[in-house]
């Protein structure tokens, strides 16, 4: 008999004893039930989580058009107030509905485990609400500020709910599988829940506010708002003295921001630059050729 030959009929012989194995096998074991409900537990963990991160997909798109939406706001058309009314209503509505539905999710759970599932639409909520509280409170005499993390965190608190309300909202006819037994979504929903804000992830997203500010500053030159333009850069300028004070080392992403930042910051200081040293001709060339628009004339912008 050949080698090739003796390894096949091996190769039968230990498939034959593998089933005989897997025929006998004790489903009462302990051990075998144990990793029943590890895996239970793990596809409860990784359903949660994709649902997670749908919803926080959807607050980033939702997010990121109110952002373009308040970049609409302009002097000369005089919409700010009902833009700014209109971007409120939407942030409230997210609290109201997107963040409740994760802090469901996340109720009883530990966040931090969850954070890299929720963590982008939470920085483009934050980038979008201060944007806006900016926006609210430029132009006042006091100066300009953004709300506190611990405001924030109130906003997302959530009250009771009675029984009646989770019927009609169907959360009672949900079912949540774990280690094996069904526990109704409806008794999550009759607690109080909050979604944590990290504070960590609250400055994270405080930083992606100034390239806001930055392209704002830009756009304000391109609308002839000269005014917004250094009030814009002096706002950066602030918060980049603010970051470079803080100790960077444990967080990467922290720093990739901070050097984002300052970037922005060199981006709006020229900008004024511009406006204060060249600004003055660009307006008088305006005024003397405003009807030579086809001559390609350097005005000083960009």
């Amino acid at each position: 008999m050949s080698q090739r030959s003796r390894n096949s009929n091996r190769r039968n012989q230990l498939k034959h004893k593998y089933a005989q194995n897997s025929q006998t096998t004790d489903e009462q074991n302990p051990v075998i039930i144990a990793f029943q409900d590890y895996a239970l537990e793990l596809d409860d963990k990784h359903d949660r989580y994709e649902r997670i991160v749908k919803l926080s997909r959807d607050i980033t798109i939702e997010a990121k058009r109110i952002i373009f939406l308040l970049h609409t706001i302009d002097g000369r058309k005089n919409n700010r107030s009902r833009i700014l009314d209109e971007a409120e209503e939407r942030l409230e509505k997210v609290v109201a509905t997107n963040f409740k539905s994760v802090a469901l999710e996340l109720n009883g759970q530990d966040p931090y485990q969850y954070r890299c599932a929720y963590s982008p639409g939470l920085q483009e909520f934050i980038e979008a609400y201060s944007f806006m509280e900016y926006f609210k409170h430029s132009g006042d005499e006091t100066p300009t500020t953004v709300s506190d993390w611990s405001i924030l965190q109130q906003k997302m608190q959530f009250a009771h709910q009675d029984e009646a309300s989770q019927k009609d909202d169907g959360l009672g006819k949900e079912l949540e599988v774990s280690l094996g037994q069904e526990k109704p979504v409806g008794k999550i929903a009759s607690q109080g829940v909050n979604f944590v804000v990290d504070p960590t992830e609250f400055i994270l997203g405080i930083a992606d506010l100034t390239g806001e500010l930055m392209r704002r500053c830009i756009n304000s030159l391109g609308s002839g708002e000269t005014n917004v333009c250094l009030e814009s850069c002096k706002v950066l300028q602030q918060f980049f003295t603010g970051y470079i004070s803080l100790n960077i080392q444990r967080c990467r992403e922290l720093s990739r921001k901070i050097y984002t930042m300052r970037q922005s910051v060199i981006k709006a200081e020229n900008v004024c630059y511009n406006v204060k040293v060249r600004g003055g001709e660009a307006a008088k060339w305006g005024s003397v050729l405003e009807n030579k628009v086809n001559e390609d004339l350097d005005e000083g912008f960009y």
